[in-house]
């Protein structure tokens, strides 16, 4: 699974994507709650400069290493890892629904296929 970043999300995360492997990939689910609290004192907060937030880079929240790269909470989705550096992403994506169901196929198929 690869995640790319564009725009100035890719200065304030300091790197242009993620790759990480299917078989790392726990699953995927919808959180914008989360991403509404976000780490929103992590590095990359911008909303004392503009007049939005955003929430790009690794984050150690609540005791977890997380990559994010946030602007619209409605719009993010989590993706949980194992045996990975960040413990899960949070990300925004265009349809969080559809994206949601697409790394939980690929997870389900990836489990069936190693059985």
């Amino acid at each position: 699974m690869t995640v790319t970043l564009r725009g100035l999300d890719v200065v304030w995360a300091t790197r242009r994507r993620i790759v990480v492997p299917l078989g790392h990939v726990r699953g995927a689910r919808r959180d914008a709650q989360a991403a509404r609290h976000g780490p929103w004192l992590g590095a990359g907060r911008t909303d004392a400069l503009l007049d939005y937030a955003v929430a790009a880079g690794p984050m150690l929240v609540h005791g977890r290493h997380e990559f994010w790269d946030v602007h619209d909470p409605a719009r993010a989705v989590a993706i949980d890892l194992a045996g990975e550096q960040y413990d899960r992403l949070v990300i925004e994506v265009e349809d969080p629904v559809a994206t949601v169901e697409a790394v939980n196929a690929a997870v389900g198929r990836q489990k069936r296929d190693a059985a």
